[in-house]
């Protein structure tokens, strides 16, 4: 199935059994039920291993909306994820106000508008795919924000197009490659730019916040606790402490549509003032054609990072990772507002995981641990999905 965005994301819960309640009440559902299994454990992929699992891609939500005015609404979101054992969260919570038909404020919980999926980043009866390629997609944590936007929409001839602006803070637990961290951003600040003319559309956005979040110098622990304690040893730590350093985020993406074909290319890239994080591009391309309720979709991605230059850079080394990978998938609407999804993704794997342990049994070493080649690991994720709205 392919799914134009305007407006999709009203659309596609609308596609449910909406109900509708006295005074503008609303509630819409959606659920996605997914197992999936590596094919051997030398690989690490959205949060699966080598024994099938029916959790990590298994999540629900309810969204709720009532109109208070004419002028003025609230909408809630509630989000319950097998990755976090079914724990409920409201992802949304805000109040909307309407300035006038093309522009509305919005305030609460919002989500973060990082990506070109992030509207309906959780609906997967939105997209083809199981889940969105986590090697672009991949700041899950991070997906919700308290803070404020403003949005304009606005038409010049046959082109639709929307401004968004927004400003934030963000103050949580933080999930990264299976640790957690306390991270706090602060002035945060974004903004996207879209544009859509019959079958094509593009988006551009711009994200920025201070960063913060726990690390403390350990030659065990945590990924970037070991990262600290080995820029420490080399002279460097002080780089690798994360308090109030700035990051930035960048998005451009193109689409086309005409109803039964789509294609969708999107980048991204990371920056950061810290070297803690380590900086990259990640970028993937996609293919779709439907058959009647059947869509067959193919998908290339690749994540790279990027190293700063001197001892810092050769720091980063000892957590410098590659991820390529293809997706292949076939997505059967067997009947209204659901779907049945199949993926079979291969994945190539590079990790500087080596490097460290190499420097751990011979300290002697040095920076010549950080010059050896990363070891390079690949296998295939197999899942199976069945994403509804009601």
């Amino acid at each position: 199935m392919v799914l134009k965005k305007t407006g999709l994301a009203a659309a596609v819960l609308l596609a449910g059994s909406q109900l509708a309640y006295a005074n503008d009440l609303n509630i819409n559902g959606f659920i996605n039920v997914t197992g999936g299994v590596l094919s051997n454990d030398k690989i690490s992929l959205d949060g699966y291993d080598d024994n099938p699992s029916f959790d990590q891609g298994t999540l629900m939500g309810l969204q709720m909306s009532k109109k208070v005015n004419d002028s003025t609404s609230a909408t809630v979101q509630l989000v319950s994820r097998g990755s976090e054992d079914y724990k409920t969260e409201a992802s949304w919570a805000y109040i909307t106000y309407a300035l006038n038909n093309d522009t509305d404020i919005r305030a609460g919980r919002l989500r973060t508008p990082f990506f070109y999926y992030s509207d309906f980043l959780e609906v997967g009866y939105a997209f083809n795919w199981v889940r969105p390629p986590s090697s672009v997609y991949r700041l899950d944590g991070l997906s919700s924000i308290t803070g404020v936007d403003i949005t304009h929409r606005f038409n010049i001839g046959n082109v639709d197009g929307s401004v968004q602006v927004y400003t934030g803070r963000y103050n949580d637990d933080f999930a990264l490659n299976g640790d957690t961290y306390e991270v706090e951003l602060r002035n945060t600040l974004g903004a996207v730019f879209s544009l859509n003319q019959g079958n094509f559309g593009a988006r551009v956005s711009y994200h920025q916040a201070d960063l913060s979040f726990d690390a403390e110098a350990a030659a065990t622990g945590r990924a970037l606790d070991r990262l600290l304690f080995t820029a420490t040893n080399f002279g460097v730590g002080t780089a690798f402490t994360p308090q109030e350093d700035q990051s930035k985020f960048y998005q451009a993406s193109l689409t086309w549509d005409n109803g039964s074909t789509a294609l969708i290319a999107e980048w991204t890239a990371l920056k950061h003032d810290t070297a803690a994080l380590l900086d990259d591009q990640a970028w993937l391309i996609s293919a779709a054609q439907r058959y009647g309720d059947a869509t067959v979709h193919l998908t290339y991605s690749v994540t790279e990072d990027d190293l700063k230059s001197g001892t810092v850079g050769t720091v980063q080394k000892f957590a410098e990772n590659k991820d390529a990978r293809i997706i292949l998938g076939l997505r059967y609407d067997y009947d209204s507002s659901t779907a049945l999804k199949f993926e079979v993704q291969h994945v190539d794997q590079d990790s500087a995981s080596n490097r460290g342990d190499a420097l751990k049994a011979n300290p002697a070493l040095g920076a010549a641990a950080a010059n050896l080649p990363m070891d390079n690991n690949s296998g295939f994720l197999y899942t199976v999905g069945m994403s509804l709205v009601f």
